[in-house]
């Protein structure tokens, strides 16, 4: 069986299974269950099955690393960034539309940006000390193979940097103008 560092991580790499051509129809989220066994838990829904050890997600709480301490063996380094660029886009459309008025959905925004900065942290993961991208180990999902396939400029350590940056400013930026809650 599959092994995430974290409910979080397996919630998203099941969610990215669902998005897959292959996949049976499901909602943009799956449905997913947790049942409790001795060392973990064990995520289920209609495209797969997840463990997550209990020790992974505490030590991963501990550090406040919301998909979990180490490389993902489950999400390759393209997978984390266009999951990145799709919670910033969601983040930025929320954004526009915010305008800290009573009965607004702010947590919508600030999710969406932590969401985008923490896939970039994951995606800086796979950089080797001192290498200036993401080696071709750093990717072996067909997500991750395209979007490296697509524009490897992506990948260097620049771009990572440069991007998580913009998100975790992004989100500094929104909580500095309304406040943090």
């Amino acid at each position: 069986m599959l092994t995430a560092r974290t409910l979080a991580e397996a919630e998203v790499y099941l969610s990215v299974l669902a998005t897959a051509e292959d996949a049976p129809p499901v909602t943009e989220t799956p449905e997913t269950t947790r049942t409790e066994g001795p060392d973990g838990w064990t995520v289920r829904s209609a495209v797969g099955e997840v463990q997550v050890l209990y020790r992974t997600e505490e030590a991963a709480r501990l550090a406040e690393a919301r998909f979990g301490l180490g490389n993902s063996l489950l999400l390759d380094a393209g997978a984390w960034v266009q999951l990145a660029s799709v919670w910033a886009r969601r983040a930025q459309d929320a954004d526009f539309a915010y305008t800290g008025q009573p009965g607004q959905d702010r947590r919508t925004v600030e999710l969406n940006w932590e969401f985008a900065r923490d896939a970039m942290a994951e995606a800086l993961k796979f950089l080797p000390d001192g290498a200036d991208e993401v080696p071709d180990e750093g990717f072996w999902t067909e997500l991750g193979l395209r979007m490296h396939a697509q524009d490897r400029e992506l990948f260097t350590r620049a771009k990572l940097t440069e991007d998580f940056e913009f998100y975790r400013d992004m989100l500094s930026d929104f909580r500095a103008l309304y406040g943090e809650q």
